[in-house]
């Protein structure tokens, strides 16, 4: 059974930031995640979703151009490319993590993470054993009774993030920061948009 002075469960913000800094300060540290190394903010938040706004911004400014004597005949977007784009963006940010922790001699386990006792982390098939456990598993979508996201007609922000093909007409549940991102970005793009806020504001 391998040893580390510390296992963290949970390869986002919270748990790749705190085996980084274990490691520098001299510890043995193993990182269990499931998914690819970032979290959700790498992955399928912040970097993605603005690296998509990159492109929408530039594709309105464009059709704004003529207001500032540019003619840009034929204009038109590729939202399929403008996904992948983003996908590479986030994949690109999500090996960096990798990189900081072979940098810092930290052992990533690439599987699902289950606590057998105080000191011991079933990592998939594996045991390891450790003085500490970080758990920074971070937080799970919250679904809403009787709209089930299918992937296809019902999504959620996640599979927005990877869809190659602009619906022609979006309803998004949500005036927060992520909805209000998704309905520019469906607008811009030339999605007809009705955004549902149970608040009085966005």
């Amino acid at each position: 059974m391998k040893k580390f002075d510390i296992v963290v469960i949970g390869a986002g913000p919270g748990g790749y930031v705190a085996a980084i800094r274990a490691a520098q300060l001299g510890l043995r540290v193993a990182v269990v995640e499931r998914e690819r190394p970032g979290g959700v903010c790498v992955n399928w938040g912040c970097i993605p979703s603005k690296a998509i706004l990159k492109s929408a911004d530039l594709y309105q400014q464009m059709k704004n151009a003529a207001a500032y004597g540019i003619v840009v005949e034929g204009l038109s977007a590729d939202y399929g490319e403008v996904i992948r784009r983003s996908r590479k963006v986030a994949e690109r940010m999500s090996k960096g993590v990798s990189f900081l922790f072979r940098k810092n001699g930290i052992e990533l386990f690439a599987a699902s993470a289950k606590v057998l006792s105080p000191t011991t982390v079933r990592a998939g098939d594996e045991e390891i054993e450790a003085k500490n456990i970080l758990v920074a598993v971070g937080t799970a979508v919250r679904g809403l009774p009787g709209i089930e996201p299918d992937g296809k007609t019902v999504l959620t922000s996640d599979d927005a993030l990877a869809q190659e093909k602009m619906p022609g007409s979006v309803v998004v549940l949500g005036g927060g920061a992520v909805g209000v991102e998704f309905a520019y970005i469906y607008r811009t793009f030339g999605a007809e948009v009705t955004v549902v806020e149970m608040e009085d504001q966005l």
